[in-house]
């Protein structure tokens, strides 16, 4: 009986501090949920500190463009208009600060991907300023890993006007 607790007692001591590792370690996932709560909530409180500390360059560009459908809808009266926005991430949550109406983006179905060492971020989104949706699409996000913090490379998005095109998760407009 006195060897059966001392093998135990032996395992205990011997695994205690590898399960306290693991217990206490984010794993890439919880890391990313993370970086996708950072994100929705400093456009909600229009944090651009906390926003920017999420890119892993100066101006990491932003490119959207829009589905044929939205597009059409605005070259019916602009010819030339190509439906295509260029930005960066400095830029985009500048205007939002400057904004005199609330802002938010809303998520829907995210995936992520990663290897420990680059990953992405893809989801549905909806933009709202004020109480109107003014846009949604799908958008994808490019991340790398520095340390143990995920950083975003680049931003892609489709964007398609509610007004022109339902939007697939409720009837909100």
């Amino acid at each position: 009986m006195k060897f059966q607790t001392n093998i135990a007692l032996s395992f205990l001591l011997f695994c205690s501090p590898f399960i306290g590792m693991s217990q206490g370690k984010l794993t890439d996932e919880d890391l990313f949920n993370q970086v996708v709560t950072d994100f929705r909530e400093s456009i909600a409180t229009k944090d651009s500190l906390r926003f920017n500390a999420l890119f892993f360059s100066e101006a990491v560009t932003f490119v959207g463009i829009m589905s044929k459908e939205t597009e059409w809808s605005i070259k019916k009266d602009y010819a030339e208009f190509e439906g295509i926005a260029v930005s960066n991430h400095r830029k985009f949550i500048r205007e939002i600060c400057l904004s005199n109406k609330e802002q938010r983006e809303e998520f829907y179905k995210v995936k992520t991907t990663s290897d420990q060492a680059i990953g992405s971020i893809s989801f549905d989104y909806a933009y709202f300023s004020g109480d109107r949706m003014i846009q949604w699409g799908s958008e994808k996000w490019n991340l790398v890993k520095v340390g143990e913090t995920w950083l975003i490379t680049d931003v892609i998005f489709s964007i398609r006007f509610p007004e022109v095109e339902a939007f697939p998760y409720g009837g909100i407009k």
